[in-house]
């Protein structure tokens, strides 16, 4: 992983900018973009210090760049390392707003990341005498109503869907399960992605959230998922994997070892089940009120990991054992899949499945060369083709500038307006009560509707019928 092969840089010197240091309130889309953990205040009073009063007046985007980036620089010193990636992401955003062109945004860019790989680097490494994978507990089976209800659908109306749900699983059930166990993390949470995406390796939701972990962009930042306008990791099996994993094992410290706890937060954010458990004075998921998408996800992750873990006793047929294999090649150049696909009678369906990182068929060359994954067996056999015939065109700039714009319009703000006056998109956390209560509709009114038992979830990017 990226996230391991950054080089340290020392923490440069402290401008006069650090007067300015104050964070400016998180926009909305940072809001969608970082985990509660990430847009949280600071944590103690060297943080507090860093935010002075006059940040605001900071118009300039490079000038507040600049600044976060200091502020991050003395709250790693300081050893706050969720402020300073806190910091770093603000960084990120303001510079994803500025063409990348202007001069001075590459190097800052740069400096950014390299103190971001470097916390997050030091961050996972274990304390001395603490062996940190030994310390995750396994993640226990839980049957009550509220689980048996999910089995109960999972097995009835919703058993079509359940079973495309395995078969697509038997590709990649293997290669998460060693994924989650080589960070150290138990496999039995590979079963989170039925619920997460259906593992679908191209699933997007409304609030932009990609791939069958659901990555949203400033989470898969922080943890070392690459996103450009040609290639999005969050989309890679294997490597987005391993970023859910270290996700999943910082929010499990965080609920003092809590698997409901943890997977409730990487549904709904850190920030609201903290709040919850302060507000209500406990930390038992299963006395705690959280919004209903929340309440519903641990009871639905529960219900598929069962069924998942005996498939011939809910009546499922069990995926076929069909390991994701490949072979790797190196290309030079740019990469162009229909061309390498036409060479090599390799089908361009099955390199887009190989590599579902590549968003574009056509991508400039990387500096070292490009990675790309061919069928087991065959890469021997493709290299040896493309080394004597593969002659890619550069990309143009009218292409080059094409993608760049559909990037920018990929990581805008999520609007949540609907097509028709009819419907409602769910956001994250609503419920029907309250959608009913919005458009002056019974929650039992819109559950008819919808065909939705009263009782049923409903998903954010769910399209509600109120009419």
């Amino acid at each position: 992983m990226r996230i391991r092969l950054a080089s340290r840089r020392p923490f440069a010197a402290l401008v006069a900018a650090a007067a300015l240091l104050g964070a400016p309130a998180a926009s909305a889309r940072l809001a969608l973009d970082c985990p509660g953990w990430m847009i949280a205040g600071p944590a103690s009073g060297a943080a507090d210090r860093s935010a002075g009063p006059h940040a605001s007046s900071v118009a300039d985007p490079m000038s507040r760049v600049r600044a976060q980036l200091a502020r991050a620089q003395e709250l790693a010193q300081s050893g706050h390392a969720p402020e300073a990636l806190s910091a770093i992401q603000i960084g990120f955003t303001t510079l994803d707003s500025l063409p990348p062109s202007r001069p001075g945004v590459g190097p800052l860019r740069d400096d950014l990341e390299s103190l971001r790989k470097t916390l997050v680097r030091t961050d996972e490494e274990p304390a001395a005498g603490n062996d940190d994978d030994s310390a995750l507990g396994p993640v226990e089976f839980e049957r009550n109503d509220r689980v048996e209800k999910w089995i109960t659908y999972y097995t009835g109306r919703g058993r079509e869907r359940f079973q495309v749900w395995l078969e697509r699983s038997g590709p990649y059930m293997d290669l998460f399960t060693r994924s989650l166990r080589s960070e150290g993390v138990p496999e039995e949470l590979a079963n989170l992605v039925f619920v997460e995406s259906g593992f679908n390796m191209q699933a997007k939701s409304v609030a932009r959230a990609v791939g069958p972990w659901q990555f949203i962009r400033g989470t898969a930042k922080i943890f070392g998922l690459e996103m450009t306008a040609f290639k999005d990791e969050r989309r890679d099996p294997e490597a987005s994997t391993r970023a859910a994993a270290r996700y999943l094992k910082k929010l499990y410290g965080m609920f003092d070892g809590s698997w409901p706890l943890a997977l409730a937060a990487y549904n709904s954010g850190e920030g609201t089940v903290q709040r919850a458990i302060r507000r209500q004075k406990t930390n038992d998921f299963w006395s705690l009120k959280l919004p209903r998408e929340t309440q519903e996800y641990v009871p639905q992750f529960l219900a598929a990991m069962e069924i998942a873990s005996h498939p011939g006793q809910y009546g499922f047929q069990a995926p076929e054992n069909s390991p994701w294999k490949y072979d790797e090649v190196m290309i030079p150049g740019a990469i162009d899949l229909q061309l390498i696909a036409n060479l090599t009678e390799v089908p361009l369906e099955e390199l887009r499945r190989l590599n579902p990182a590549l968003v574009r068929h056509r991508s400039p060359a990387a500096k070292d060369g490009t990675t790309l994954r061919v069928p087991q067996g065959a890469g021997e056999d493709v290299q040896a083709i493309l080394e004597s015939g593969y002659q890619p065109k550069p990309l143009t700039q009218a292409e080059l500038r094409q993608a760049t714009r559909a990037h920018r319009l990929e990581i805008r703000t999520p609007r949540y307006r609907t097509r028709h006056a009819n419907t409602h998109v769910v956001r994250r956390g609503e419920t029907l009560s309250q959608i009913g209560k919005r458009y002056g509709v019974s929650s039992a009114r819109l559950a008819t509707l919808n065909g939705l038992p009263s009782s049923s979830s409903i998903r954010a990017g769910q399209r509600i019928r109120i009419r």
